[in-house]
């Protein structure tokens, strides 16, 4: 399934949905973390390449069928 075209506030929002909590933000970046240690990197921009935001999910281990969940 296509990502669809997220925005920063709209990643947070479902990554925070998904149990992730910010643990720090440098310029337009922003790193969260989850309880058993698996950390996510990404760009707060207005729009989130699809293929950005696919290999930041894939290196923290998410699913992109549950953070697709976490949208609706």
């Amino acid at each position: 399934m296509k990502l669809p075209l997220l925005s920063g506030r709209d990643v947070h929002a479902a990554l925070q949905r998904l149990g992730f909590v910010e643990i720090h933000r440098k310029g337009s970046h922003v790193k969260m973390e989850h309880t058993d240690g698996r950390r996510i990197v990404f760009p707060f921009h207005p729009e989130i390449d699809r293929y950005t935001l696919r290999g930041a999910l894939r290196d923290a281990n998410i699913s992109e069928d549950s953070f697709l969940e976490q949208l609706r």
